[in-house]
């Protein structure tokens, strides 16, 4: 797709720094995981300082950017002249809207032509090593690579473009959606579901409009996924778990969260979109992990906590009740609850 296509999509695009940009676009980043010749969007304060602190990679990758019209209005010349480092950048009326529609072409550009009904094994397309077993009654999609001594049992779909790795093992039932990368020495239990579109809207004129996901899901070495577990594609970027992480039955990891090594992760847990654990967070059940939440190494979450949106808690945090807070707050105040009830 080229720089004036996009005026297609939204039309209140506005070009303002080099509105004749020759090369293809060729897809949209997030910050996190920036591809060269591609799109960022910048919609307030606290993506323009992310955005800020990656400039020059980003200006080596010929990344250009969509702005918040209104925003850019607000922001500093010297933040001004800094856009100007990227290949292009052009405002929108709606960032948001324009990050919908735009995701929809892309979105199309990745998965067209995937052949999603034939057998990638009558097709010749799939590099299954001789040493895998395979049961009746599982779909293989194309150009899907299986490693050594990898079972998969009855019912399983693997959709095309998956990579799994030696010794694991995929249980009945299993749904992997394309783009997902499975480490060695892994476990998925059955009725569990990698990679479908995560939960992402835009609400305009009074309908919910899809943001395409096509981010794909990466699962490092020895995690073990139990029954009934959803793990959400990230949008742009995957949603990554980390090696020798543990998760537990009815767990659901939303798009673009980051689950660090060693992990144990309870039953009907929820982790809303772009969650960060750092290694070795433990959560107890039913405990609700609120989007952005960033909760660091070792920390421990009580059995149905509810952090909140965005909350950043340190290393070693030991948090619970709701709204989380640490947990010697929390007991004091159910020792509080005590007493009172029984002055009445």
């Amino acid at each position: 797709m080229k720089l004036q296509d996009l005026v297609g999509y939204d039309q209140s695009l506005k070009m303002i720094h080099n509105p004749e940009w020759p090369e293809e676009i060729l897809a949209i980043s997030a910050l996190d995981a920036p591809l060269e010749n591609s799109i960022v969007f910048v919609k307030n304060s606290k993506f323009l300082n992310r955005f800020k602190a990656k400039i020059e990679d980003l200006a080596k990758l010929k990344i250009g950017a969509i702005v918040d019209e209104k925003f850019f209005t607000m922001i500093t010349p010297e933040d001004k002249e800094l856009l100007l480092k990227l290949s292009w950048f052009a405002t929108s009326a709606n960032v948001a809207l324009c990050l919908t529609k735009l995701s929809r072409p892309f979105y199309d550009r990745k998965f067209q032509g995937m052949n999603n009904q034939a057998d990638g094994r009558q097709m010749g397309t799939t590099n299954i090593d001789s040493s895998a077993h395979i049961s009746q009654n599982v779909f293989i999609g194309e150009n899907v690579t299986i490693g050594a001594n990898v079972e998969i049992f009855p019912g399983a779909v693997i959709k095309p473009h998956v990579e799994i790795g030696d010794n694991t093992k995929i249980y009945g039932n299993v749904t992997i959606y394309p783009f997902t990368k499975i480490g060695k020495n892994c476990r998925v239990h059955s009725g569990t579901v990698i990679g479908a579109d995560g939960f992402g809207y835009t609400f305009h004129q009074g309908q919910h409009l899809k943001i395409w996901h096509m981010g794909g899901v990466v699962i490092a070495d020895d995690v073990e996924i139990g029954s009934n577990t959803s793990i959400d594609q990230g949008t742009f970027s995957p949603t990554t778990i980390g090696a020798g992480t543990r998760i537990d039955n009815l767990v659901q990891i939303a798009h673009n969260c980051k689950i660090g090594k060693g992990c144990i992760i309870c039953g009907q847990v929820g982790l809303a979109g772009s969650v960060t654990f750092e290694d070795y967070v433990v959560v107890g059940g039913q405990a609700a992990i609120g989007p952005d939440a960033h909760i660091g190494m070792a920390s421990q979450i009580g059995g149905k906590a509810g952090v909140m949106e965005g909350a950043v808690w340190p290393a070693n945090s030991k948090i619970a009740g709701f709204p989380a807070r640490d947990i010697k707050e929390w007991l004091r105040g159910l020792a509080l609850t005590k007493k009172l009830a029984a002055e009445k």
